[in-house]
């Protein structure tokens, strides 16, 4: 995870408000959260995501064509009731 030092030279001159702002608007992606303890704001963080674009491909994972993509177990769980229907 990447951290960006903060003059607070620059904190103090917008206040926590201006420092909010500029975090916005230096993220294309992402969140901002603001910290706040006893009613007053003790920091701000960015989180900022990077996206990829994904061209998904066909599943080649099929070893025969009749295989079912499903997972390689059985059924399983408790018989139905005497009064039960099945689909069977």
């Amino acid at each position: 995870m990447s951290s960006k030092s903060v003059d607070m030279t620059e904190v103090s001159r917008g206040g926590w408000e201006g420092t909010v702002r500029r975090a916005v608007a230096g993220i294309r992606y992402g969140s901002v959260e603001v910290l706040v303890h006893d009613g007053r704001v003790v920091q701000v963080e960015t989180r900022e995501k990077v996206r990829f674009p994904y061209d998904r491909q066909p599943d080649d994972r099929r070893r025969n064509a009749g295989d079912h993509a499903g997972p390689d177990r059985k059924t399983g769980g408790t018989p139905p009731a005497e009064n039960e229907e099945t689909t069977e």
